[in-house]
């Protein structure tokens, strides 16, 4: 009872890593690897896990304390209703088309955002950095 208390906290906690197949893509490419769900102290529910494919961007905000923001450019959900339970470990492979963005800086990295929604508990996050050729 106490292990569940301290997980809905964040303490103990399922915790999230995203794997790509590869460290280089290019574009058009299919963006493919897995999330890896590493169960914490107790028992938890997740509802869905949400990549987000991001572009980081200067901010012409003169008022702004950020030099740079977050550009959304896709978005993929894994629905995936389950138990992750104590100690167990949980792969969700994924796969999504890496489309042909017009980029609004230079780039030739993109971050990929992998939220975990966790039922009465901590939603777990974890960045991960995709490189563009």
């Amino acid at each position: 009872m106490f292990e569940k208390i301290l997980t809905s906290l964040g303490v103990g906690a399922l915790t999230v890593e995203t794997r790509l197949e590869k460290d280089v893509f290019d574009a058009n490419e299919l963006i493919k690897g897995k999330v890896v769900l590493n169960g914490g102290d107790a028992d938890q529910q997740i509802s869905k896990i949400k990549l987000s494919l991001i572009e980081h961007k200067e901010n012409e905000t003169e008022h702004s304390d950020f030099d740079e923001m977050e550009n959304v450019l896709q978005v993929y959900e894994i629905h995936s209703e389950q138990v992750v339970e104590a100690a167990q470990t949980v792969e969700k492979p994924f796969e999504f088309p890496l489309e042909n963005y017009e980029f609004q800086k230079d780039t030739d990295a993109l971050t990929l955002r992998t939220y975990v929604y966790i039922d009465n508990g901590a939603d777990a996050e974890e960045d991960a950095e995709i490189s563009i050729q």
